[in-house]
């Protein structure tokens, strides 16, 4: 009898400690990490990465924390209200706000949700009419591009925190006039511009990667492009210093495009990753970090590289192995 008793009671235990054992297991992985850098960078020893984590099917979506050692430091749900199923998979985007330590989450259909760093929904601004990218700017506004646009919609837009509309633009008449020819996309046959990023700068001018064009434009706060130019093929996210382009990402392959501070010249760096036989592509988070590296998402990896390709640091995810949805947007902070 006694023994029975015992047997029930340890499988008792089990039943019950199975489940958090699983859930406190660790999919996350750092499969290159060349400290050489941090003597470079030493604010980064304790930088820490949010990304859109969709490994887990048929729930909802999560933002998922990590370290530079690939710790799984949190991971929390976005709430059903606050994302749109039919756009999960294409157009989230993901901040952090250096002034409250915080995390905006932007859903297409939706609009944004702040989060603190454990998860607690803090503040929402309801605007549906963006996708891909959102910009908190030092005058604590948010800039973000629309890329499921018609030719009536504005293709950047910028909004305080109570949603109101500070800037807009609607690239109608521009886009007629310049008579450009649309790129290949057939996940976005709906798209006017396919506006992927947009992103304000120093000086109070944008840049836009008008991804189904080909093209990337800068205007100034009256709407007048002072720029322009094709790219091949489908640029999607810019970085930008000062009133400067530094950076951008293209498709088809996977390419980042990144100005080298010794020649002051844009070099050309394919991120070349094979799921399923095939190379993926997807639309890359990408952020300076200073003395020539650069952080960037892959579909089967997180990295930080210089502009000649060279990987210091790599992160994957098992729930996202061999799945061409890979890592989506991802952000690289310090708090």
């Amino acid at each position: 009898m006694l023994i029975k008793l015992i047997a029930s009671h340890l499988a008792y235990l089990l039943f019950f400690a199975l489940p958090c054992s699983i859930a406190l297991a660790n999919p996350l992985k750092v499969i290159e990490f060349d400290k050489g850098f941090l003597a470079e960078l030493p604010n980064l020893r304790n930088a820490k990465i949010a990304f859109i984590d969709l490994s887990a099917k048929k729930l909802d979506p999560k933002i998922t924390i990590t370290n530079l050692e690939g710790d799984l430091l949190e991971s929390f749900s976005i709430p059903s209200d606050r994302y749109s199923p039919e756009w999960t998979n294409w157009g989230p985007g993901i901040s952090y706000d250096v002034k409250k330590q915080s995390i905006w989450f932007l859903s297409p259909q939706v609009g944004l949700t702040e989060f603190n760093l454990n998860g607690e929904a803090l503040q929402k601004i309801n605007f549906p009419k963006a996708s891909h990218q959102v910009q908190i700017t030092p005058e604590e506004t948010w800039v973000m591009p629309y890329s499921w646009d018609t030719k009536e919609d504005a293709q950047i837009s910028e909004v305080d925190i109570n949603g109101k509309v500070l800037f807009q633009w609607r690239g109608k008449d521009f886009v007629e006039k310049s008579a450009l020819a649309n790129s290949v996309a057939p996940t976005q046959p709906r798209s006017y511009t396919a506006t992927t990023s947009a992103v304000k700068t120093s000086a109070g001018n944008y840049y836009l990667s008008m991804s189904q064009k080909d093209l990337i434009i800068k205007i100034n706060k009256d709407g007048e492009v002072l720029w322009q130019q094709e790219v091949s093929t489908r640029p999607h996210t810019l970085v930008v210093k000062g009133d400067t382009l530094v950076g951008y990402t293209a498709r088809s392959p996977n390419r980042l495009i990144l100005m080298n501070d010794d020649c002051r010249c844009f070099k050309e760096v394919t991120v070349d990753e094979m799921v399923g036989g095939k190379t993926r592509t997807r639309s890359l988070s990408l952020q300076y970090l200073g003395k020539g590296l650069w952080f960037t998402s892959g579909v089967s990896g997180l990295y930080i590289l210089n502009d000649e390709g060279k990987i210091y640091w790599k992160l994957q995810h098992d729930g996202l192995q061999g799945r061409p949805i890979g890592f989506h947007s991802a952000v690289l902070f310090n708090n």
